[in-house]
This record gives C-alpha cells, sequence and structure tokens, in this order.
C-alpha cells in the first residue's frame, strides 16, 4: 500500500514546501523560519512567547537601571581619576582588579534597586549608563584635580563589562 503524503507550505512562507512542523504549536514551518531549541524545532512566535515568561520587568525598571548607573558610574570614575593618579604604574594593576570588583557592586545595586526583575535591554542600558556616568564623573574631577586618564579608561571598561556579564 503506498503512503500519500500531503505538501505542506509553511506559514510565513506560502511559496516555500517543508515537512516540518512546530513540536509546540505544530505549525508548518521552513527552515528558516525553524529555531533549533534542546526539545526539537519551534516556530520563532512560540521561542517568544517562551522567553516572554522570562522578562518580568515593568515600565520604569530601565530607567532605575539608568539612574543608578549614571549615578554610580560617575563616583566611579571620579574617585578613579583623582585616586588612580597617585599610585604611578601599579594604577594599571590596581585598575585591573578594582573594576570588576566595583562593576559587580554596581550591577548589584542594579539588580536589587529592580527588585531582580528582567528586561530584554537591561546589562545594555547599565552599562552604557555606568559609561556615561563614569565619563560625566571623570570630566568634572579632572577639570579639578590631574589623574591617570589610562587606568581610569581601563576601571571604567573593567566595569562596564562587568555590569554588562552580571545582567546578562
Amino acid at each position: 500500500m503506498a503512503e500519500t503524503t500531503t505538501t505542506l507550505h509553511c506559514a510565513n512562507h506560502p511559496d516555500r514546501e517543508t515537512m516540518l512542523r512546530c513540536n509546540r504549536c505544530d505549525k508548518p514551518i521552513c527552515y528558516q523560519c525553524a529555531v533549533r531549541t534542546p526539545v526539537g524545532y519551534r516556530c520563532k512566535e512560540c521561542v517568544r512567547g517562551q522567553q516572554a515568561v522570562y522578562f518580568n520587568a515593568n515600565r520604569f525598571d530601565l530607567l532605575i537601571a539608568a539612574a543608578i548607573g549614571v549615578v554610580l558610574g560617575g563616583a566611579l570614575g571620579g574617585l578613579g581619576y583623582a585616586v588612580l593618579g597617585f599610585f604611578g604604574w601599579i594604577s594599571f594593576i590596581a585598575a585591573f582588579f578594582v573594576g570588576p570588583i566595583t562593576g559587580g557592586i554596581i550591577a548589584e545595586a542594579i539588580r536589587w534597586s529592580v527588585r531582580r526583575r528582567r528586561a530584554r535591554r537591561l546589562n545594555l542600558v547599565a552599562a552604557g549608563a555606568c559609561v556615561v556616568g563614569a565619563a560625566l564623573g571623570g570630566g568634572l574631577v579632572a577639570v579639578l584635580f590631574s589623574g591617570a586618564l589610562l587606568p581610569t579608561l581601563l576601571l571604567i571598561g573593567m566595569a562596564a563589562s562587568t555590569i554588562y556579564a552580571r545582567l546578562r
């Protein structure tokens, strides 16, 4: 007995034939529309709906993260620019080790202030706000004192990368 198969067409691209279906909603999808997951192929809509469960931030969480990032980044930039100039070449080593520590502290302060809620771009907003605040704080201190620019940039870079990674 010959088995007859009906030709399926992708739900998003009707001109493409496919034999693949989403393993959650059973919608026919082509390989361009398929997203590989550990449990099989799913359509982009089902993956987006599943990811939406993990992002539970409200409207003001990004603003709160940006405000805290600017304030604490300004303090980091100002203190870094004022203090690192006194250590000479050791300031690079200090910036290399202190940067991730201060970035972790800032990331945890942001995470605590938004009550551990997650948003899609929270890490980018927090790291960018920290860099902007550090540039503003470091610029203000640069007018008042003379300090070390390169170790301060290393300190800010290490802190911002730690914030980005911790809030991912």
